[in-house]
């Protein structure tokens, strides 16, 4: 996984970009790709990178806040919270920096990373033009009989085989 996370305005898809570049710094770190991320997270590596890291219990309390609300996001369908967006990127570009301390990421990857974690969504985009519920139409049908046929079978002719007793 070889994210660039960018904000596009649409919150759900900037939350779950985000969420992806924290699977994928994790990941780096030496968790198992097939696990969820919880269990990533939970990762002998990644426990071991976090109690290395200054301030690694702030940091890893708000990693499972991050992914508590991942999952309330993505299974009970609440709105994205607005604070995520806040401490969200916060929280990923700390571990971001603490992996590259340690040589998990080249500089010039960091960076990329950093300046979109920075980045502001631009404002989301206007319908050109609205359709009006009097310009509604259905796609007209073609008139005549459907071009295929629907199957016949004759089932009411056919014996059943009665079970042995």
């Amino acid at each position: 996984m070889s994210w660039t996370w960018e904000r596009t305005g649409d919150p759900l898809g900037d939350f779950l970009r985000l969420i992806y570049l924290l699977e994928e710094a994790l990941e780096r770190l030496g968790a198992s790709p097939d696990g969820t991320l919880g269990e990533k997270l939970n990762a002998p590596p990644v426990q071991d990178f976090l109690d290395s890291v200054p301030d690694g219990p702030g940091l890893r309390q708000g990693l499972w806040n991050l992914v508590r609300v991942r999952n309330q996001v993505i299974h009970e369908r609440i709105p994205v919270p607005e604070e995520m967006f806040k401490q969200g990127p916060h929280l990923v570009a700390r571990l971001l920096q603490g992996l590259e301390m340690r040589g998990f990421y080249k500089p010039k990857e960091l960076q990329v990373r950093l300046e979109a974690l920075r980045a502001t969504p631009p404002p989301p985009q206007a319908m050109p033009h609205p359709i009006r519920p009097e310009e509604v139409q259905a796609p007209e049908r073609p008139q005549g009989r459907p071009s295929l046929p629907i199957p016949r079978r004759g089932l009411a002719l056919r014996r059943l085989a009665l079970p042995r007793r």
